[in-house]
Protein backbone atom coordinates (compact mmCIF):
# COMPACT_ATOMS: atom_id res chain seq x y z
CA UNK A 1 0.00 0.00 0.00
CA UNK A 2 2.83 2.38 0.87
CA UNK A 3 4.40 1.62 -2.52
CA UNK A 4 1.19 2.55 -4.36
CA UNK A 5 0.92 5.71 -2.28
CA UNK A 6 4.45 6.79 -3.18
CA UNK A 7 4.23 5.86 -6.86
CA UNK A 8 0.82 7.33 -7.62
CA UNK A 9 0.63 10.01 -4.94
CA UNK A 10 4.13 11.46 -5.21
CA UNK A 11 5.56 10.50 -8.60
CA UNK A 12 2.39 10.64 -10.71
CA UNK A 13 0.78 13.37 -8.57
CA UNK A 14 -2.52 11.47 -8.50
CA UNK A 15 -5.35 13.35 -6.82
CA UNK A 16 -8.84 12.25 -5.81
CA UNK A 17 -11.77 13.55 -7.83
CA UNK A 18 -13.68 16.43 -6.28
CA UNK A 19 -16.72 14.20 -5.80
CA UNK A 20 -14.96 12.56 -2.84
CA UNK A 21 -14.59 15.83 -0.98
CA UNK A 22 -10.90 15.38 -0.09
CA UNK A 23 -7.49 16.15 -1.57
CA UNK A 24 -5.81 13.58 0.66
CA UNK A 25 -4.61 10.85 -1.70
CA UNK A 26 -3.59 8.53 1.15
CA UNK A 27 -7.10 8.61 2.56
CA UNK A 28 -8.53 8.09 -0.91
CA UNK A 29 -6.22 5.09 -1.43
CA UNK A 30 -7.02 3.52 1.95
CA UNK A 31 -10.77 3.71 1.34
CA UNK A 32 -10.24 1.64 -1.81
CA UNK A 33 -7.54 -0.72 -0.56
CA UNK A 34 -9.40 -1.85 2.59
CA UNK A 35 -12.47 -3.34 0.84
CA UNK A 36 -10.31 -4.71 -1.97
CA UNK A 37 -7.99 -6.54 0.43
CA UNK A 38 -10.97 -8.17 2.11
CA UNK A 39 -12.33 -9.48 -1.17
CA UNK A 40 -8.98 -10.54 -2.66
CA UNK A 41 -7.89 -12.35 0.49
CA UNK A 42 -11.30 -13.99 0.91
CA UNK A 43 -11.37 -15.55 -2.55
CA UNK A 44 -7.69 -16.51 -2.35
CA UNK A 45 -8.03 -18.36 0.95
CA UNK A 46 -11.40 -19.90 0.10
CA UNK A 47 -9.97 -21.26 -3.16
CA UNK A 48 -7.79 -23.66 -1.12
CA UNK A 49 -10.33 -24.42 1.61
CA UNK A 50 -11.37 -27.81 0.19
CA UNK A 51 -7.95 -29.10 -0.79
CA UNK A 52 -6.41 -28.02 2.53
CA UNK A 53 -9.10 -29.98 4.40
CA UNK A 54 -8.93 -33.08 2.19
CA UNK A 55 -8.53 -35.50 5.11
CA UNK A 56 -11.69 -34.21 6.73
CA UNK A 57 -13.66 -34.53 3.49
CA UNK A 58 -12.40 -38.06 2.79
CA UNK A 59 -12.91 -39.42 6.29
CA UNK A 60 -16.02 -37.61 7.52
CA UNK A 61 -18.78 -39.07 5.38
CA UNK A 62 -21.58 -36.60 4.89
CA UNK A 63 -19.52 -33.64 6.07
CA UNK A 64 -21.04 -30.41 4.62
CA UNK A 65 -17.87 -29.27 2.88
CA UNK A 66 -19.71 -26.35 1.31
CA UNK A 67 -19.41 -24.51 4.62
CA UNK A 68 -15.62 -24.36 4.36
CA UNK A 69 -15.49 -21.48 1.84
CA UNK A 70 -18.21 -19.72 3.86
CA UNK A 71 -16.24 -20.04 7.10
CA UNK A 72 -13.15 -18.71 5.31
CA UNK A 73 -15.02 -15.65 4.05
CA UNK A 74 -16.50 -15.03 7.51
CA UNK A 75 -13.00 -15.22 9.04
CA UNK A 76 -11.76 -12.62 6.55
CA UNK A 77 -14.89 -10.57 7.22
CA UNK A 78 -14.01 -10.36 10.92
CA UNK A 79 -10.50 -9.18 10.08
CA UNK A 80 -11.97 -6.67 7.66
CA UNK A 81 -14.25 -5.22 10.34
CA UNK A 82 -11.18 -4.54 12.47
CA UNK A 83 -9.48 -2.78 9.53
CA UNK A 84 -12.68 -0.87 8.80
CA UNK A 85 -12.85 0.35 12.40
CA UNK A 86 -9.30 1.68 12.16
CA UNK A 87 -10.14 3.29 8.83
CA UNK A 88 -13.16 5.03 10.35
CA UNK A 89 -10.97 6.45 13.09
CA UNK A 90 -8.43 7.65 10.52
CA UNK A 91 -11.15 9.31 8.43
CA UNK A 92 -12.42 11.20 11.48
CA UNK A 93 -8.89 12.27 12.47
CA UNK A 94 -7.88 13.45 9.00
CA UNK A 95 -11.17 14.88 7.75
CA UNK A 96 -12.84 15.80 11.03
CA UNK A 97 -16.22 14.44 9.97
CA UNK A 98 -18.14 11.25 9.33
CA UNK A 99 -21.63 11.03 7.87
CA UNK A 100 -24.37 8.67 9.03
CA UNK A 101 -24.33 7.42 5.43
CA UNK A 102 -21.25 5.42 6.43
CA UNK A 103 -23.64 2.82 7.85
CA UNK A 104 -24.56 1.93 4.28
CA UNK A 105 -21.08 0.46 3.92
CA UNK A 106 -22.47 -2.66 5.57
CA UNK A 107 -24.87 -3.08 2.65
CA UNK A 108 -21.95 -2.99 0.20
CA UNK A 109 -20.01 -5.32 2.49
CA UNK A 110 -22.88 -7.80 2.65
CA UNK A 111 -23.20 -7.93 -1.13
CA UNK A 112 -19.43 -8.26 -1.55
CA UNK A 113 -19.33 -11.10 0.98
CA UNK A 114 -22.09 -12.94 -0.89
CA UNK A 115 -20.15 -12.41 -4.11
CA UNK A 116 -16.96 -13.71 -2.48
CA UNK A 117 -18.71 -16.87 -1.25
CA UNK A 118 -19.99 -17.59 -4.77
CA UNK A 119 -16.53 -17.10 -6.25
CA UNK A 120 -15.08 -19.16 -3.40
CA UNK A 121 -17.37 -22.10 -4.16
CA UNK A 122 -16.36 -22.03 -7.82
CA UNK A 123 -12.63 -21.74 -7.15
CA UNK A 124 -12.46 -24.23 -4.28
CA UNK A 125 -14.29 -26.93 -6.22
CA UNK A 126 -12.29 -26.28 -9.40
CA UNK A 127 -9.10 -26.43 -7.34
CA UNK A 128 -9.86 -30.05 -6.47
CA UNK A 129 -9.46 -30.99 -10.14
CA UNK A 130 -7.12 -28.25 -11.43
CA UNK A 131 -4.02 -27.81 -9.30
CA UNK A 132 -2.89 -24.68 -11.16
CA UNK A 133 -5.88 -22.64 -9.97
CA UNK A 134 -3.83 -20.84 -7.30
CA UNK A 135 -1.20 -19.65 -9.77
CA UNK A 136 -3.83 -18.56 -12.27
CA UNK A 137 -5.80 -16.79 -9.55
CA UNK A 138 -2.81 -14.69 -8.47
CA UNK A 139 -2.49 -13.36 -12.01
CA UNK A 140 -6.24 -12.75 -12.29
CA UNK A 141 -6.30 -10.87 -8.98
CA UNK A 142 -3.48 -8.59 -10.12
CA UNK A 143 -5.37 -7.75 -13.31
CA UNK A 144 -8.61 -7.35 -11.35
CA UNK A 145 -6.88 -4.93 -8.98
CA UNK A 146 -5.85 -2.55 -11.75
CA UNK A 147 -9.24 -2.80 -13.47
CA UNK A 148 -10.86 -1.59 -10.23
CA UNK A 149 -10.56 2.16 -9.43
CA UNK A 150 -8.41 1.73 -6.33
CA UNK A 151 -5.27 3.75 -7.09
CA UNK A 152 -7.03 6.11 -9.50
CA UNK A 153 -10.33 7.96 -9.81
CA UNK A 154 -12.86 6.64 -12.36
CA UNK A 155 -13.08 10.15 -13.81
CA UNK A 156 -9.67 9.78 -15.50
CA UNK A 157 -10.80 6.68 -17.42
CA UNK A 158 -12.07 7.29 -20.99
CA UNK A 159 -15.85 6.86 -21.17
CA UNK A 160 -15.62 4.00 -23.69
CA UNK A 161 -13.34 2.03 -21.35
CA UNK A 162 -15.28 3.00 -18.23
CA UNK A 163 -18.31 1.13 -19.57
CA UNK A 164 -16.34 -2.11 -19.33
CA UNK A 165 -14.85 -1.29 -15.91
CA UNK A 166 -18.38 -0.80 -14.57
CA UNK A 167 -19.15 -4.45 -15.31
CA UNK A 168 -16.83 -5.23 -12.40
CA UNK A 169 -18.83 -5.58 -9.13
CA UNK A 170 -15.82 -4.44 -7.10
CA UNK A 171 -16.02 -1.12 -8.91
CA UNK A 172 -19.20 -0.40 -6.95
CA UNK A 173 -17.87 -1.76 -3.67
CA UNK A 174 -14.84 0.52 -3.79
CA UNK A 175 -16.84 3.52 -4.99
CA UNK A 176 -19.49 2.87 -2.36
CA UNK A 177 -16.93 2.82 0.44
CA UNK A 178 -15.23 5.99 -0.78
CA UNK A 179 -18.39 8.00 -1.29
CA UNK A 180 -19.79 6.98 2.11
CA UNK A 181 -16.55 7.54 4.04
CA UNK A 182 -15.23 10.65 2.35
CA UNK A 183 -18.21 12.63 1.12
CA UNK A 184 -21.21 11.14 2.91
CA UNK A 185 -22.91 10.11 -0.34
CA UNK A 186 -24.65 6.96 -1.51
CA UNK A 187 -24.11 5.12 -4.74
CA UNK A 188 -26.93 5.64 -7.25
CA UNK A 189 -29.75 3.15 -6.66
CA UNK A 190 -29.12 1.51 -10.04
CA UNK A 191 -25.50 0.80 -9.02
CA UNK A 192 -26.58 -0.74 -5.71
CA UNK A 193 -29.12 -2.93 -7.51
CA UNK A 194 -26.45 -4.04 -9.99
CA UNK A 195 -24.00 -4.92 -7.20
CA UNK A 196 -26.67 -6.85 -5.31
CA UNK A 197 -27.93 -8.62 -8.43
CA UNK A 198 -24.50 -9.76 -9.60
CA UNK A 199 -23.59 -10.84 -6.07
CA UNK A 200 -26.64 -13.05 -5.61
CA UNK A 201 -26.39 -14.40 -9.15
CA UNK A 202 -22.76 -15.40 -8.50
CA UNK A 203 -23.78 -16.92 -5.16
CA UNK A 204 -26.41 -19.11 -6.86
CA UNK A 205 -24.22 -20.08 -9.81
CA UNK A 206 -21.30 -20.81 -7.48
CA UNK A 207 -23.50 -23.00 -5.29
CA UNK A 208 -24.81 -24.98 -8.25
CA UNK A 209 -21.29 -25.39 -9.63
CA UNK A 210 -20.03 -26.58 -6.24
CA UNK A 211 -22.79 -29.13 -5.63
CA UNK A 212 -22.40 -30.44 -9.16
CA UNK A 213 -18.74 -31.34 -8.50
CA UNK A 214 -19.00 -32.22 -4.81
CA UNK A 215 -19.79 -35.96 -5.29
CA UNK A 216 -16.32 -36.51 -6.80
CA UNK A 217 -14.30 -34.61 -4.18
CA UNK A 218 -13.46 -37.56 -1.94
CA UNK A 219 -12.45 -39.73 -4.90
CA UNK A 220 -10.15 -37.12 -6.49
CA UNK A 221 -8.63 -35.87 -3.22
Amino acid sequence: MAIYGVIFGLFFKAKPDQVYGTDNYLLFLLCGIVPWQFFAHAITTSSTSIRSNSNLIKKAVGFPSEVLPIVTVISDLISHLISLTLLLVLVVVLSGQLSVVVLFIFVYLFFTSIFAVGIGWILSSANVFLKDIEQILSVVIMGWFFSTPIVYSPSIVPSKLLVFLKLNPLYYTVEGYRLALLSGKLLPLSDIIYLGGISFLTFVVGGLFYWKLKPWFAEVL
